[in-house]
């Protein structure tokens, strides 16, 4: 008889940016995969990728009413499915998923819970952790794997009480030969396809447009780095709720012309060619993939000092790292990138090498380990798992990992 896993996020997007590989892997190994989430732009992706979709009212909100009737549907779909894996990602989609799993009876399926950074992180408001803490500590006991993909919140996992283990695995990988370097003149043509002038120094930030990535900063920041006469354009990619306060924003901070709004783009491994810089000012992280292909695309790094980020820039070896709210501090990282090629070159290099230790194949392994421990597949299934070196907060691993 066929296996069944259900793969579930609170919007199609999040499945469809990270986690179509692993669902084909799963599917490969014999499994009838189906997805789950709220409908967005994602979706598409999602059953392009011949995925059965399954719309849920999720919201991001977690005292929205539509979460209940998520809650609802899911455990009728789970009593009908009788699934062997629930794979769930996002933290309202996993409280509204772990519950339906218990509430809908035997056969319990096995759970894997990626946890895509807690929301009781260092520096969260007081009530995060008043709210979200209990919470996760008390469904961990539901949770077969919980997967953390950044130090700090492995090490906050680690006190849980989970029913089977918590385990370390860094991020949901990057594929190296998507961002391989570009033939000669190619990034000139690129650039002009964008509308870069010859001398424009280029910032770019792969990202939604929302509160929480905090794109003003960079806004403000290249505000000021024009004000100084530096040709620093920064470049959007991406749609959201703040896009008009955004351009509203730079339109007041007189840079209307060196913002481009890209939009929603599938043309990102380009984008980051045409660039000189990666920057992501997010208020939190739990490890951005947008970093993850600036370090592929091998890119100096501009980022907020937050759990996730910190994890992929070396301070003064691939890039920056800044205050959250700090704009001076930005447009000084940023001013830096801008006069020295020397600096930017080598900082590119090291950020190339340090994508090694994110490739999206090792990634794969480790995951289908995890499968091959719940005995959901058979061990010669699952690929061999490369040796892995520390993170990037531990300077002496990747300064190890780079000589080799």
């Amino acid at each position: 008889m066929t296996c069944k896993a259900a793969y579930i996020a609170t919007v199609y997007a999040h499945l469809a940016a990270f986690h179509l590989p692993f669902m084909s892997d799963l599917r490969d190994a014999g499994f009838t995969v189906h997805a789950y989430a709220a409908p967005d732009h994602g979706r598409e992706d999602v059953t392009n990728a011949e995925f059965e979709c399954r719309d849920l009212p999720f919201s991001r909100n977690p005292l929205a009413p539509g979460n209940l009737r998520a809650l609802r549907e899911l455990i009728g779909w789970l009593k009908r499915e009788r699934y062997d894996l629930i794979h769930v990602h996002t933290p309202n989609a996993s409280v509204v998923c772990r519950l339906a799993a218990r509430l809908a009876g035997r056969p319990y399926p096995k759970v894997v819970y990626t946890a895509h950074g807690f929301h009781f992180y260092a520096g969260a408001p007081w009530r995060n952790r008043l709210m979200y803490y209990p919470l996760e500590r008390f469904l961990s006991r539901w949770t077969d794997v919980l997967v953390t993909i950044n130090r700090e919140d492995e090490r906050q996992a680690a006190a849980f009480p989970v029913r089977g283990r918590s385990v370390y695995v860094p991020g949901v990988g990057v594929d190296l030969p998507l961002h391989a370097a570009l033939e000669d003149g190619e990034r000139e043509r690129l650039r002009g396809e964008i509308g870069l002038a010859p001398g424009d120094f280029a910032v770019l930030c792969v990202a939604e447009l929302n509160r929480n990535k905090n794109q003003g900063q960079l806004i403000g920041a290249i505000a000021e780095l024009r004000r100084q006469g530096l040709p620093a354009v920064l470049l959007l990619a991406g749609i959201g709720g703040e896009e008009a306060r955004f351009r509203q924003l730079a339109a007041e901070s007189g840079v209307a012309q060196a913002v481009r709004f890209l939009g929603y783009r599938r043309d990102v491994p380009q984008l980051l060619q045409a660039a000189d810089a990666v920057a992501l000012p997010s208020r939190r992280e739990g490890l951005p993939k947008a970093l993850l292909e600036g370090l592929a695309a091998g890119k100096p790094l501009v980022a907020t000092a937050v759990r996730g980020s910190r994890d992929l820039v070396v301070p003064g070896r691939n890039g920056y790292l800044v205050p959250v709210g700090d704009v001076p501090a930005t447009a000084a990282a940023i001013e830096r990138l801008q006069q020295d090629a020397g600096l930017r070159r080598r900082m590119g290099e090291y950020s190339r090498k340090l994508a090694e230790l994110y490739d999206l194949e090792r990634i794969r392994s480790e995951i289908a380990e995890i499968y091959a421990g719940l005995e959901l597949i058979g061990r010669a299934e699952a690929r061999r798992v490369r040796p892995r070196l520390g993170d990037a907060e531990e300077g002496e691993a990747y300064d190890q990992a780079v000589s080799e």
